[in-house]
This record gives C-alpha cells, structure tokens and sequence, in this order.
C-alpha cells in the first residue's frame, strides 16, 4: 500500500532504555517509511533507538526530554518549532513525558493527528493536567490490550474520552519464515528443556522460576531451564539459584541474538512477568509453535487462552506453573494442540499487516 507523499508522521519517544516501545516505534517508523510516508523519528541522543534508527537511515533527531519539560517555556517553543518546521502532520508519542512536552507542543503548532501509544498498565490519575491532555490535546489514544484500556479508563469514567481509544495489537510479520534447523542447546535423553526470555528486572519474575524449579527438583524430573536476557538483577539471581542448589538445572545464557535457535531448544517456555502491557515474548512464543504457561495477569489473557494454546496459572503461583509443566512433559498431543491453535490465534489478533492497517486509518 502506496502512503501520501504529501503527509508526514513523527513517531517520537525519548525513552533512553530499549523496549517494547521503542522496538515498536522503531519497527513501525521503518514500515510507513517503505509504504510511502515521509517519516520522522524523534528519539534520545543516547538510546539504542537512536542508535538502529540512524543505522537504518531513518530521519531521526533528538531532544532531551523529561517528566518537567513541558513546564519550560523555551524548551516547548523550540518543540513548537520542529513541529512547525517539520510540517508534522502526525505525531505518535510514546511516554507521558513526550505526552506533556510534545503533547502540548504540537496541539500549538497545529498538527492534526496527535496520537499517544501507552504500552503498560499503569493506572492514570485524575489530575487537571490529564484532564487537559486526554480531552483537548489527544485525538487519538492507541492501546496494545484491552487490559491497558482499563487501566486508562478505571476510575476515570467522568472524563476520560473512551471513544479516543484504539485496539492495535503488537503484530508479527507473519511473511518471515521460522527457522526449525538450529538449535542453541541439545537437550540430554529424556531431559525437559523450559524456557524463558526477558530483561533480569524484577517485574519479569525469574525467581518464581527458581521456585518453580525447586518443586520440579523435588518430582525428581530431569530438567533445564534456560533464561536468555540481561539485567540488573543477574548477580543476584545466579546467588539465588546457587543457595538453591541448582546451578546445574538453571543456566543464565545472557543476551541471546539467534532467538529462532534458542525457541528450537524449548519444550516449553514459562513467563513469570508480574505485569505486562502486550507482551512481545508471549506473541513470538507462540508463533514459533512453544507451548507456553504464565502468570494470569495483565493481558497474558487476549494472547494465552487457557487450555487452548497455552495455560494460565494463579498469579505467583509457582506450585501451579510446575503441574502444568508436568502436564505439558506428559501430553505430546496437547503440545501440538497448542502449537495448532496458537497458529490461529496469531493469524487472528497480531497479525503485522492487519494491525497497521487500523493505525494506517487512524493516520
């Protein structure tokens, strides 16, 4: 689909830390580009974002940007600028930061499409301010779950302008093709491979992995859990793992770029998150075909459909995540049940094309 040569789309996001956001804005930037758009990509001076986007000779700028910007005047007149300048048509925001600070800047400088992507479910207080941006400056609120939309309107139900938001599911590129050729681990004879992917943080749960494996131990199952991602609770989960007793059933891999091979290792993949906006891990998971088992919390509900593709367990229940892990090491059939329905379910809901065709609408 052929874009307008005419129109300009800025996604902006000054986050420093590379994400979900940033690997959506970054994903889609690069899309509207290759479909005709003029695209503008605004970013932080020392993000990786910044770092991909110039190395993809996107248009890419940046400005410092933080929670108190909005409430300085030069810095906004020079927003105002840009975006005057630019001849912005649309601008797709990405933290409440950007939200105030360019928020504002923009409804000033005339552009017509003002679009704010939250990406996590964190409650929205009532303030004048919020007020003031969600109403007069925003014309459009894009959510990545529906689980996120409740969160936006929950307790806000007086003001808050429903009618804004918009359903954009995180999608794939269903068109790439999976690699089932390598594999970044050989599992032993009748060992069970568990696996897990995401930033060593605290709101991504590894312990209860531990948990869980200290109850998979004591069933005396033969097992490996393997945990791809770095962070800054990596020191403290290997000592945990280690007082544990299971430095030989655990691995911490660190970064993992040949994600394909690491999914070809799993027999099961467990994700522990204790929130999450749409969970990326979760989508590419069952896309490769792994069965998976998380946390029912969040929005791992509109991926993970108990039964059908995967199992929800009782949120930090890491007893119940063990039994379903039995279950799935003792049912070959219901692996490719799962593997079967979660094809489905992708081609369904997070399809890429169909995805940014509803944001392309909005634009």
């Amino acid at each position: 689909m052929k874009g307008s040569p005419t129109k300009t789309i800025c996604f902006f996001n000054s986050n420093k830390a590379w994400g979900g956001g940033e690997k959506w804005h970054f994903n889609t930037a690069r899309e509207f580009q290759r479909r005709g758009y003029k695209t503008i990509l605004v970013t932080n001076i020392n993000s990786e974002l910044r770092a991909k986007g110039t190395a993809e000779r996107l248009n890419v700028y940046f400005f410092g940007i933080n929670n108190l910007t909005f409430l300085n005047p030069i810095k906004l007149f020079v927003l105002f600028l840009f975006f005057k300048l630019k001849k912005i048509d649309t601008v797709i925001l990405n933290l409440p930061a950007d939200l105030k600070s360019a928020g504002i800047a923009a409804k000033l400088a005339g552009v017509t499409n003002i679009i704010y992507r939250r990406g996590m479910p964190h409650p929205l207080r009532n303030t004048l301010l919020n007020r003031l941006l969600f109403q007069k400056v925003l014309t459009k609120i894009v959510i990545n779950s529906q689980e996120i939309g409740r969160s936006l309107s929950e307790g806000n139900e007086a003001w808050f302008p429903k009618d804004k938001m918009v359903l954009v599911y995180n999608g794939l590129d269903l068109q790439m093709p999976i690699s089932q050729e390598k594999k970044l681990y050989q599992k032993k004879s009748n060992e069970l491979v568990i696996g897990n992917a995401g930033r060593l943080t605290s709101q991504k749960g590894q312990k209860y992995l531990i948990e869980m494996a200290q109850v998979l131990k004591a069933h005396g199952i033969s097992f490996q859990i393997l945990i791809a991602g770095d962070g800054e609770l990596k020191t403290e989960l290997q000592n945990l793992i280690n007082q544990k007793n299971l430095s030989q059933e655990i691995t911490l891999l660190g970064h993992v770029s040949d994600i394909p091979a690491f999914m070809n290792s799993l027999d099961v993949f467990v994700f522990p998150s204790l929130f999450e906006g749409s969970a990326n891990t979760l989508i590419e998971t069952i896309y490769c075909g792994v069965p998976v088992i998380a946390f029912d919390i969040s929005s791992n509900s509109e991926i993970i459909q108990h039964g059908i593709n995967g199992f929800l367990a009782k949120p930090f229940d890491a007893a119940e995540m063990a039994n379903y892990v039995l279950q799935i090491k003792n049912s070959p059939q219901l692996r490719e049940e799962f593997a079967k329905n979660s094809q489905m379910i992708v081609s369904e809901k997070f399809d890429n094309q169909k995805n940014l065709k509803i944001l392309e609408g909005i634009i």
